[in-house]
This record gives structure tokens, sequence and C-alpha cells, in this order.
């Protein structure tokens, strides 16, 4: 079988049975994504290895299914982007800041102090942590969408801690660079390596102090990024949105967008040394604001639920081996409580410290838990200069895993809790006469002469009034029902 018709079977075999585990899922309460996972699982080399069946011999379309599940990510985190409220981001930036520190600074010192006690050296100890820093922004991302709580405070406080502390684990992975000896060169990709080795080749103080050097690089191209990549889409992108709008070619808004979202990603990385998801999410960011978000964001939709976001979340499951696992049960249990607890605790206090209450404190903590991109680089560099063995390799991949399953569970059981702002919020509500959860409403009206909605004159205008203190929709000409 051709590359082409194996990659269309796997697309067919999986797309349905993530949807139909994600609906089983959601009818019995559990959130969706967890479906779509435990599909990748079940299909995964731990369980019926599907990529690698007789069916799928090659391993050309397993490559180019994991790809298509990358660029899912990217869509995934565009779309996150694009329904983040931006005034309660820039009151929350300080939050954000302070519980991107604490949640990066708890699961450094923690994972390596637990890992040298399990009898790991130092720097094994050390790249452990380092593993555990970042956070996986685009699992709660798509759990706070399922939930219908992207516009709430803790998701923009989760959402922006999640780029920071991504940013953030980049000096860590710098460190351990630096500071490991005796180990294999990494490959780099970008403009802050390149300028990092071209200065210490040339200056000879840079040499003496590679360290400083790529901090101070990698600070500079973090900034540059976010400056040009922020200014740039702020200033030019409903000006190139209303040209693309006038050309007669079929979806040539949705297609172009789709292209800026992949540069985006690629500058992310090349520029500012920063997760290809990071530029996806600034661009859907500065959608947010842009007088054409609506029609940007109903055309994503589709396609990212639809295609490439399930593809994405059964890909995370299709990677995960237990096998290698075997005999090192309890120090991935001792990490994966690591995991939890330092971002539990780490985040939760710092967002308590910042002013937020309980609550939404512990619905914050368990927002950040979920560990990804940053994680699998950091154990992929560890594995690269042979710091790490096969069973850290495996044991921080299933870590990432299982915090990947934990995170939807207790982020939607946080959100179940109520806090007082909660009540407030939904006494706010009722007092106003609006609806709680659904945008949608209901209308029961009696007219003796319709007989059904298609009797309504096509070019009839209707006056629609809501009164605050009275709850009634009123149609001139129409008897209301009920209230």
């Amino acid at each position: 079988m051709s590359p082409g018709l194996q990659l269309a079977l796997l697309v067919a075999i999986l797309l349905p049975a993530g949807k139909l585990c994600a609906s089983l899922f959601s009818r019995v309460g559990i959130p969706p994504i967890l479906g779509e996972l435990v599909v990748g699982v079940i299909l995964g080399p731990g369980a019926l290895n599907l990529l690698h069946m007789h069916l799928f011999a090659g391993g050309q379309a397993s490559s180019a299914l994991m790809l298509l599940a990358q660029v899912g990510g990217l869509v995934l985190m565009f779309i996150a982007g694009l329904e983040t409220d931006i005034d309660r981001m820039r009151e929350a930036s300080m939050s954000a800041f302070v519980v991107a520190l604490s949640g990066v600074i708890w699961p450094f010192f923690l994972g390596a102090g637990v890992g040298h006690l399990l009898g790991l050296s130092w720097p094994t100890a050390c790249f452990l942590g380092g593993a555990l820093t970042a956070t996986s922004v685009s699992i709660s991302a798509r759990t706070l969408m399922d939930a219908g709580k992207m516009a709430s405070p803790e998701a923009t406080v989760i959402l922006g801690a999640a780029v920071i502390d991504d940013i953030m684990g980049l000096f860590v992975l710098a460190f351990l660079a630096a500071a490991s000896t005796g180990t294999a060169k990494i490959d780099s990709f970008g403009l802050a390596p390149a300028t990092s080795a071209w200065l210490q080749d040339r200056i000879g103080p840079a040499a003496h102090h590679p360290l400083l050097v790529q901090m101070l690089v990698i600070s500079a191209c973090v900034s540059l990024f976010f400056w040009i990549g922020y200014g740039a889409a702020n200033k030019f992108l409903d000006p190139l949105i209303l040209q693309l709008r006038k050309l007669s070619a079929n979806e040539a808004v949705p297609s172009c967008v789709f292209a800026l979202i992949m540069l985006y990603a690629v500058s992310a990385e090349w520029v500012g040394s920063v997760a290809g998801i990071t530029g996806a999410y600034l661009l859907g960011y500065v959608f947010a604001g842009s007088e054409y978000k609506s029609d940007v964001e109903r055309s994503f939709h589709a396609i990212g639920h639809g295609l490439l976001i399930p593809l994405f979340f059964v890909a995370i499951g299709l990677s995960s081996d237990y096998r290698a696992l075997s005999g090192h049960w309890i120090m991935l249990g001792l990490i994966f409580v690591v995991a939890v607890i330092s971002k539990l605790v780490g985040c939760g206090l710092a967002a308590l410290a910042s002013g937020m209450g309980w609550v939404a404190s512990l619905r914050i903590g368990c927002g950040m838990i979920s560990r990804g991109e940053v994680g699998l680089i950091v154990t992929a560099m560890g594995a690269t200069s042979r710091i790490f063995g096969k069973s850290e390799v495996a044991v921080m991949v299933a870590v990432v895993l299982l915090t990947t399953l934990v995170t939807p569970i207790a982020l939607r059981a946080a959100f179940n809790l109520k806090s007082d702002e909660d009540l407030e919020e939904e006494g706010n509500l009722l007092e106003d006469g609006l609806p709680q959860s659904s945008p949608e409403i209901l209308l029961a009206v009696d007219n003796p002469q319709m007989e059904s909605a298609h009797d309504l004159p096509g070019e009839a205008s209707y006056r629609i009034e809501m009164h605050p203190r009275n709850p009634l929709l009123t149609f001139p000409g129409v008897e209301p029902l009920s209230d």
C-alpha cells in the first residue's frame, strides 16, 4: 500500500475512534480530551501497536501523521489565542508572571532533589528537574475550551503563565546545556544558538563565560520576536485581511491566515528560540482584538476541531510506550507526584499571594500541571548527551502523558467548586436577567395567524426588547405564550 493510502487509512481509523470515545467520555462527565488520549494509548506500542502493524510498514505514513498532529497543536494554540480575553490578560499580566516564576522554581528544585535521593547523579537530577519546569499550555487550553471557561480570569492567568514559563524553561535549558561537561554537541536551530556560537568564537571574554552569553542572547532574541511579532500583527493584520477578502478565490482568508500561523510558528523557534506553539498563540492573541475575528474563528473551529486537533491528542497517546518502565515503577510514581504537587502548590500559592481566592488559586494550580513540548525537549537533550538512560527517558515520557491525563480531570473538578466570586457573578447575572451559561434563548410565541416558523414574512423586521428587571423578549405584533 502506498504511503498516501496508509495515511488515509490511519486518519480514517483515528478520527472516528477519537470522536466516538470523546463523546462517550463526555456523556459520563469526563473531559472529552481524555477520550482522544485513551484512544492513542490503546492503539499505541504499549497495547495494540497500530503504527507498527504490517499494514503500515515503512513508517512514512506514521511520520506524516505525527507531522500532521504537530500542525494540529499549532492550530489549537491559535484558537486559544483567539478566545483569550485581551483586557483580562493585561490585568493579569503580573499575576501570570508570578505564577510562572513559582511554577518553574518549585518543580526544578523538587525534581532535582527527589531525583538525587533516588540515586541519580546531580547532573542527571538537574536535567530531571529541568524537564519538569514548563507547562503544556495546549492541554489546559483544550480543557478550558471544552468547559466553556476560556473567558474566565483563571484561564487568562493560566494561559499567560504557561506562555511565560515556556520562555523561562528555555533559560533552564540553556543553563543545563552550558553547565553539562563532557557531553555531545546538541543540535541547535535558530538565531540565538548561531549568535551565541559566533560571539564565543570571535570574542575572547565571551568564550570564557558561555552561560552568561547564552542567557543574554536568548533574552535579546525572545524580546525581538515578541516586539516584531506583536507589533507587525497589530499594525498590518486588519488591512491584510481586508485586502484578502477582496480576492475572488474560495476561502482565501482562512488559507492565508493558516500560512501566517505556520510563519509565526517557524519565526518563534528561529528568531525567538521559543516553542512554535507560542508563535501561534501570539498571532491568535492579536486576532482576538481584530474586527474580523468571528470570520477567522468560524473557519478554524471547523478545520481544527474537525481534523487537526483530535489527531494532536491521539498522537500523544500513540507515542507512549510503557514497556521501558519495567523495574522503574517507584521512580515513576515519585516523579509523577513531584510533577503534580510542585505545580499545584507552587502555582497555587503564587496565585493566592497575588490576591486571588483559594478556589481560583486551586484552578490555576490544576491548569498548570500538564507537561509537554519543553519537557520532552529537555528529555531528548538529556538522552542525546547520554545524561539520561533509557529508563529516565521512559519515566519522563510517561510523566508527560500522565500529567496530560490528570490535568483535564483536576481542572474540571476545580471549576465545579463554587467560590464567593462565582456566586456573586451568578447573582449579578440573575439580577440583570441574563442567562448564566448558554447564549441561546428559547422563545415561545402564540400567534393564530402563523402555523409554523416558516410563516414568518421574509422581509419583516422585529424590534427585540429586554428589560433588566423583567427578563421578557417582546416582538411587536406577537403575543408571548409565557414569560
